[in-house]
């Protein structure tokens, strides 16, 4: 059978040699790099002539407000024919309230009416129906006129969160966007077959009042030297709140610091601003304390030294996704926000391959090695291979190079779906095929594989220890400590690394668990932190290839774990009881430090304060018997770090 594809392809070149070609960019005028099976589906209805539709309502609205709309969707000179419709579609994880049409006086009440009064069936559907054929526009409003259809010119109306009848209105979602696409398809001659219109409209979604001030610093200094430190403001949803116009001013543990001058925050700040002035004195532990009189807030730990230490404790977020895939924003504009407005220190993109057209994966690597500025800001070519857990589960793959391929899942394919690859490049159908394809390019490339719990959680039975070297332990998801055990309890060497798994163009910087019990909501996305010798690709990739690392579920725990001597990540051998070390310092007191012996606490500590130093030998230990070591910290407001683990024998 024929796919939709090919069914508009004729239709698509005739109308490119028409004047009549216009906008090919469709939903998302943002994208920087045009999806041609959408192209196709749009060339066609401006050639058939399938209409416009508008929206009717606040152009720009606060995160989780109650609002209404009305789109507004006027017929093409093609007309609607009987049987024919309308499919609007919401963009994936939009946590906005489902629209409803049962219940008038509930949120999100949904009406529906024609301009001719002709008779229309209205269905929504979620995640089901729409899934494969339009992930990830799957959010589904579906309107139908089985009878008379609609002439040209006339119009449907579909009013979201209608408040006549005494609903609130419709809920926006908890998190910022620029363009919230209202993703409109229409089947004009009555077939099935669905065009989206070349422009769909949107609204903006802006943060709330600000709530809250935070202060990001890198964790290593050297006295005397100058160090940069950035300042953010959030609303109470974790969203960076561009109407801050506090004066701040500045504090520190080291009374002899050279501090920032008072700063009055501006438009152009966008919420968040970098300084780049301030000089610690004295050697130890500092941290930096902001306020404007009304919000105040302290910064991560920073260890100030007398000379450059031999490694720098760097942090980064591996994982999220972009309007490339099921995410929301550029490639450009995600980089942009982990540095300019979280701070980070290296970062990746990792959509989802099966989505990536062969140009939207050339812009991805030609936009992260451009943006790559060792000593300042580093990116890594990367994306997530998302197969069911029966053949292996999502797995992220990284690369050191600037020009790698690009390995798909057979995944949701489904051949009407205009968001993802159809062409000729073969399907890796199953994990242990990933792997063995990343063995094979270890000669001439590293690369690194990456399991997590995702959509399809990562699958124990299949590994490969020279490319799967460590495993995801928190990201929005989850905190998978249980699930990560069943790896390094079945013997595979994996070092524990965290990211976000942002989908909302907000890396470093959002939410775990997210909920609507806002005073119990954690803000705050996972991060990886990494012992590298130097800020820049290959050392930060060398570090991660080598276990050098650790999860936190947010905050910037400073953590260091070693085994007599040995880093963690570290695999050694020894005939006598292991003297393990753990340095910990907090961003808030720490309730617990547990240290592990495979997977299983043997000891645990409640120092109940913000600097923990300790040793712990293993009286018990056996040297005939192979084990592995790792240590959890917890804090009082519950984030916490854990570190990957030491192998002894």
């Amino acid at each position: 059978m024929k796919t939709r594809v090919f069914r508009y392809a004729l239709a698509a070149l005739l109308a490119v040699l028409l004047p009549a070609s216009g906008i090919l960019m469709g939903a998302e005028p943002r994208l920087a790099v045009p999806n041609k099976y959408e192209e196709e589906a749009v060339a066609a209805g401006n050639q058939l002539g399938i209409g416009s539709a508008v929206l009717e309502g606040p152009k720009s609205v606060e995160v989780l407000s109650h609002q209404t709309w009305t789109l507004v969707y006027t017929a093409g000179k093609a007309g609607i024919e009987p049987g024919g419709g309308i499919r609007i579609g919401m963009r994936h994880l939009c946590q906005w309230s489902p629209p409803q049409t049962e219940d008038p006086n509930g949120v999100g009440y949904l009406t529906v009416k024609t301009s001719n009064d002709a008779p229309v069936k209205v269905s929504v559907d979620l995640r089901r129906r729409f899934f494969l054929p339009y992930f990830a526009w799957h959010n589904m409003v579906e309107v139908i006129l089985p009878e008379q259809g609609l002439p040209a010119g006339q119009t449907i109306r579909l009013t979201y969160g209608d408040r006549a009848q005494g609903s609130p209105g419709i809920r926006v979602q908890p998190f910022d966007e620029p363009r919230f696409v209202f993703k409109v398809y229409v089947d004009a001659p009555g077939g099935g077959d669905y065009l989206p219109l070349a422009e769909s409209p949107a609204v903006e979604v802006v943060a709330a009042e600000p709530c809250r001030l935070a202060v990001v610093m890198p964790s290593d200094a050297v006295a005397g030297e100058p160090t940069r430190c950035l300042v953010r403001a959030e609303d109470r949803y974790g969203n960076p709140a561009p109407r801050y116009r506090g004066t701040i001013q500045w504090k520190s543990t080291d009374p002899g610091a050279r501090l920032p001058g008072t700063y009055s925050f501006a438009e152009t700040d966008g919420g968040a601003h970098r300084f780049e002035n301030v000089v610690f004195q004295a050697v130890g532990t500092h941290t930096i304390t902001v306020t404007d009189g009304a919000l105040a807030a302290t910064g991560n730990p920073v260890r100030v030294s007398g000379s450059r230490p031999e490694r720098l404790l760097l942090w980064g977020d591996l994982h999220g996704h972009t309007l490339q895939s099921d995410g929301r924003g550029t490639v450009e504009e995600y980089y942009d926000f982990a540095q300019r407005v979280v701070g980070l220190d290296f970062c990746a993109v990792s959509d989802h391959a099966f989505e990536l057209v062969d140009e939207m994966w050339e812009h991805s690597k030609a936009v992260t090695n451009r943006l790559n500025r060792p000593g300042r800001f580093v990116t890594f070519n990367a994306f997530e291979w998302s197969g069911n857990t029966d053949v292996g589960g999502d797995h992220n793959v990284y690369f050191l190079g600037d020009d790698p391929p690009l390995y798909r899942s057979d995944n949701y394919y489904d051949p009407t779906n205009l968001q993802m690859y159809h062409g000729p490049e073969p399907k890796v159908a199953h994990v242990e095929d990933l792997l063995a394809k990343l063995e094979e390019r270890l000669a001439t490339e590293k690369a690194i594989c990456i399991p997590h719990w995702g959509g399809r959680h990562g699958n124990p039975e299949f590994h490969n220890p020279k490319v799967e070297r460590l495993i995801e332990i928190f990201s929005e998801h989850r905190r998978s400590e249980d699930w990560v055990t069943k790896f390094l309890a079945g013997g595979h060497r994996v070092g524990i690394m965290a990211s976000g798994d942002d989908h909302y163009g907000n890396p470093g910087l959002g939410y775990l668990r997210p909920s609507y019990e806002w005073a119990g909501q954690e803000i705050g996305m996972a991060a990886v932190a990494v012992y590298a010798e130097e800020h820049t690709r290959e050392s930060i990739f060398q570090a991660l290839y080598d276990r050098r690392c650790y999860a936190t579920s947010g905050d910037r725990i400073v953590l260091d774990f070693q085994g007599d001597g040995h880093p963690m990540g570290s695999e050694y051998r020894t005939a006598t009881p292991p003297t393990l070390s753990v340095i910990a310092v907090g961003t808030a007191p720490i309730s617990q430090v547990e240290i592990k012996k495979n997977s299983r606490v043997i000891f645990s500590s409640g120092p109940n304060a913000t600097n923990v130093s300790l040793k712990w030998r293993d009286d018990a230990f056996q040297p005939k018997g192979p084990c592995y070591y790792y240590v959890r910290v917890i804090q009082d407001d519950q984030e916490e770090a854990i570190s990957s683990p030491i192998w002894v024998n």
